[in-house]
């Protein structure tokens, strides 16, 4: 504990005086190939190096942080930690009432472990720990018969109140929720979804205005949901995945014991804002934005989740970013937004709230930048991950500008990834660029592909990729200083693609 806790005072001290350093440091420098930097972006560009991403990164891994997970008291260490560092390279504080903070407005949902199981006799199918999050709070104690689905690639039909006083637990081919229009109709009086474990958390972090379900609700482990099917007579293969192609629903003649405790509490939520100011005063009022989310899964059911790829690398990025601006002899003439959203892992919440609620203008930004997991190397069954040390996926750039996607090639000529497209957009709405994009503002996603690693607990500084980190902070940093020399992007991509359709 002793050590631990003086690696990450050292590591704090590293991180904030670096910016003087930077210089110092080696450059590890681009990938083959690449061009030489224009001079008047070489100074910041050298300052981005590997060993600060290693820093930066641990700080955020293996400190007090905890994983960062929304509304834990790890992620609101991370926000003040990173509006600090923002602070020591020249930014100033961009947020509500002259803080670095935007706060959104949440509600902590806690299923309460003790209170919570299912029984069938003297049995206990599903423990508390077993169940996770939900839409609902309250506390229910009561007998109900049981009813197990599993919905297939077509959902069975059913009738107006098919579940009315019965416990249903489904598993369902895609996700599905309490507002599902076929459990609505159902009238299910509690519901238990099964899910993989990185759905299922003790814990959820909501939006405030989000209205909660009308009945009990909550996660559940496939293992523990085949302990209550086995007992109810279904055979425990009958929440196996690979099985889950047909439909099949099963009223059971068993009644269980259920016992739910669900406890809500209102919380805010920060996403971090800093401002740099652009040197020319008639363009100053327009920005870039770069952003990447802060937070991760932090600490679920006793276990911690620490998010080293996503999104320690893409937070350590920006961070890099910003050093670097305030390394470069040459200042952006337009000025930058830098942000650290929160509740990414929620559905991109953070984001979304200041585009609804924007601090500055949305009119006055040029373009959007993101970064997310692109600390390790993308693993596709044909391809090992040592083939993609220098691949990434650039996303959402040809969505709205073919001048914004030029700017970004023409960038990367002087770092040299080899890119790969989202050609069927399967991710170019799971970060938050989409925020921005849904708003008519050209983005750039880099995004390093999925991984085994992906929401797991291994997800750690363990087979971490800093070169590449480094690498995506360095063709951020070049787009943006290119952008924000450029006019405004002309939005034709969109328009020609409807004309083609």
């Amino acid at each position: 504990m002793v050590r631990r806790n003086c690696v990450f005072l050292l590591l704090i001290v590293g991180c904030a005086i670096s910016q003087f350093v930077g210089a110092a440091i080696a450059a590890d420098g681009p990938y083959a190939g690449a061009t030489a930097v224009p001079q008047q972006y070489a100074a910041g560009f050298n300052s981005i190096t590997e060993a600060e991403s290693r820093q930066i990164l641990t700080t955020l891994v293996e400190g007090e942080m905890a994983g960062r997970g929304t509304g834990q008291e790890g992620y609101l260490k991370a926000a003040r930690w990173f509006a600090g560092q923002l602070e020591t390279c020249g930014f100033q504080p961009a947020g509500e009432n002259g803080s670095w903070f935007q706060n959104v407005p949440f509600f902590r949902m806690a299923t309460v472990p003790g209170d919570s199981g299912v029984k069938v006799g003297d049995a206990e199918c599903i423990s508390g720990g077993q169940l996770g999050i939900s839409n609902w709070s309250g506390s229910l104690q009561t007998p109900l018969p049981v009813t197990l689905v599993r919905l297939g690639e077509k959902r069975p039909e059913i009738a107006e109140g098919a579940f009315a006083g019965r416990l249903v637990l489904v598993q369902a081919r895609g996700r599905i929720s309490a507002e599902d229009d076929w459990v609505v109709r159902g009238k299910p009086a509690c519901l238990l979804i099964v899910a993989d474990e990185g759905r299922v958390r003790n814990e959820a972090v909501n939006r405030t205005e989000q209205a909660p379900a009308a009945f009990p609700v909550a996660m559940v482990l496939q293992s523990a949901a085949a302990v209550l099917a086995e007992k109810c007579g279904a055979g425990k293969d009958l929440f196996n995945p690979s099985e889950s192609k047909e439909s099949v629903l099963v009223h059971c003649t068993q009644v269980a014991d259920v016992r739910l405790k669900v406890d809500r509490e209102a919380i805010d939520v920060p996403n971090v804002v800093g401002w740099y100011p652009g040197t020319d005063e008639k363009l100053r009022a327009e920005h870039i934005c770069v952003g990447a989310h802060l937070d991760h899964l932090g600490l679920q059911r006793g276990e911690l989740y620490p998010g080293a790829d996503d999104n320690g690398s893409g937070s350590t990025a920006i961070l890099q970013v910003a050093k670097a601006i305030h390394a470069g002899s040459v200042k952006p003439r337009r000025s930058v937004l830098l942000m650290a959203f929160c509740a990414e892992e929620r559905g991109l919440l953070g984001s979304k709230h200041y585009a609804a609620n924007p601090l500055r203008p949305l009119s006055d930004m040029i373009c959007m930048l993101n970064i997310d997991m692109i600390g390790r190397d993308e693993e596709k069954p044909d391809e090992p991950a040592t083939e993609n040390r220098t691949s990434i996926h650039l996303v959402g750039s040809q969505l709205e500008s073919t001048a914004m996607h030029n700017m970004v090639l023409q960038a990367n000529q002087h770092v040299g990834f080899a890119f790969e497209y989202d050609e069927e957009k399967t991710v170019a709405f799971r970060s938050d660029q989409a925020s921005f994009a849904e708003k008519g503002i050209p983005v750039s996603f880099l995004f390093g592909g999925f991984n085994p690693y992906y929401h797991k607990t291994t997800d750690n500084l363990e087979g971490i990729n800093f070169s590449k980190i480094a690498n995506a902070a360095r063709l951020d940093y070049l787009v943006l200083m290119m952008a924000a020399e450029h006019g405004r992007f002309e939005k034709d991509v969109k328009a020609a693609a409807e004309k083609k359709q």
